[in-house]
């Protein structure tokens, strides 16, 4: 991958808004308290009332705090040492780079659409941008034909595709049985809460399902690309299970007790797939052969 010059300013501005967003994510005062509200389809919410989520709802201030958590002490550190990495001229690190490029594009787009508007509405904004065209940059400066070339033989190509059909469509199928009876019922789905629509769910549905899934057919095909787009997603998956893990624990914090089918269908599932993602990860980035370019 060729060191463009966009990236050296891109990466430190993402992580600049991102220590600013977390922080004040995690940080910020004020507020009334809670209180509760009614919904345009009549159910009573309750909303947090205190610092930057104040009009958010508990149930997403406390998820929100699990992301800002993550994003502040795990993402961010990774970022940065995948851009050293990347300045050193490492494949592996211009791959991992791409990877938590990725991650925060995800998680700025989840700020920009999910959070109740707030004063940091225009950071959130900034960090989708500065996301979205460094990871366009990076991937298309990529030179897939030489990544295919630093591939062994070794690397589990079968293993790691068949986690993308099963991540991409389980994720489908996981959004599907939270929007499939609302959408009959013309009821508000359980954690719409005073929120215009599910953004996470259609992003999801329409944007990591269909990459993960071409992945795979690129990956049992043999294509170059299903290399590149292997490596991000695998990073991507193995943060949001980890992140997943922090935003139920801060919704516990907060109060929250979900039914046993939820820890172990929902949740559970989100973090065995990130597990798996970790060890197709470490498993890829074995079998790419280094190489340091000038």
């Amino acid at each position: 991958m060729k060191r463009n010059p966009a990236l050296n300013w891109l990466v430190p501005l993402i992580a600049g808004l991102a220590i600013t967003i977390a922080s004040v994510g995690l940080f910020s005062q004020g507020g009334d308290g809670s209180f509760s509200f009614s919904t345009v389809y009549g159910d009573t919410v309750e909303i947090y009332g205190q610092g930057i989520y104040r009009h958010d709802t508990s149930f997403v201030a406390a998820l929100s705090n699990g992301t800002d958590a993550i994003a502040l002490f795990v993402g961010l550190p990774l970022l940065l040492i995948g851009y050293m990495s990347y300045r050193r001229g490492s494949l592996r690190g211009s791959l991992f780079l791409i990877g938590m490029l990725l991650y925060f594009l995800y998680i700025g787009a989840t700020y920009t659409f999910s959070v109740l508007f707030n004063s940091m509405f225009l950071i959130y904004t900034a960090l989708f941008s500065a996301s979205l065209f460094a990871t366009i940059i990076a991937l298309t400066d990529f030179d897939i034909q030489y990544l295919a070339s630093k591939v062994t033989s070794n690397i589990p190509r079968r293993g790691i595709a068949i986690f993308m059909f099963v991540a991409g469509l389980g994720t489908l199928m996981l959004w599907l049985s939270e929007l499939i009876a609302p959408i009959m019922t013309g009821q508000a789905p359980v954690n719409l809460g005073h929120y215009t629509t599910m953004f996470t769910h259609g992003f999801d549905s329409a944007v990591i399902t269909p990459a993960c899934v071409i992945t795979g057919i690129y990956l049992l095909k043999r294509k170059p690309l299903g290399y590149l787009l292997a490596a991000p997603l695998l990073i991507l998956c193995t943060i949001i299970g980890v992140t997943v893990i922090a935003q139920t624990t801060s919704q516990t914090l907060a109060g929250f007790v979900f039914p046993i089918g939820v820890y172990i269908g929902m949740i559970g599932s989100w973090v065995v797939m990130g597990a798996f993602a970790v060890g197709l990860a470490i498993s890829f980035f074995r079998n790419i052969s280094e190489t340091t370019q000038h």
